[in-house]
């Protein structure tokens, strides 16, 4: 094996280490997060409250963790917020769905465009060490 080739593996093993430790993070973080987002934004009912809380916690795992498309858990949330909008009021009642859809979209958003510049931000403070 070339020098190069046993630091650039090195320098890999080292981002893939911490890149574990940000998702042990996550893993505690997210669905405490979750949990006080489906209490702001569900509906007034605990079908939508514990719906949108699975649904979140979900959605953020997917996105945050496992790095899926952030494009299709959106798509998924929109979905959601639609029938749970439909199935709390009987009706597409606006500034429900404004409330519910925004605030999950945005920071199920928020969280997927942003997991790469938290390993980076990451990686870089720790390479300073």
């Amino acid at each position: 094996m070339q020098p190069d080739q046993k630091i650039m593996l090195d320098i890999l093993e080292k981002q893939r280490q911490q890149q574990r430790q940000i998702d042990r993070v996550l893993k505690i973080v997210l669905p405490i997060t979750a949990f006080l987002l489906c209490v702001i934004c569900a509906n007034f009912n605990w079908q939508s409250t514990l719906g949108t809380f699975f649904v979140l916690v979900i959605a953020f795992y997917a996105v945050g963790i496992k790095q899926m498309n952030v494009y299709l858990w959106l798509a998924i949330i929109a979905a959601y917020c639609l029938i749970d909008i439909y199935l709390s009021y009987g009706t597409i009642h606006l500034s429900a769905l404004g409330r519910q859809m925004g605030t999950m979209l945005t920071f199920t958003g928020i969280l997927g465009f942003g997991r790469p510049y938290i390993d980076q931000w990451f990686f870089k403070s720790n390479m300073h060490k």
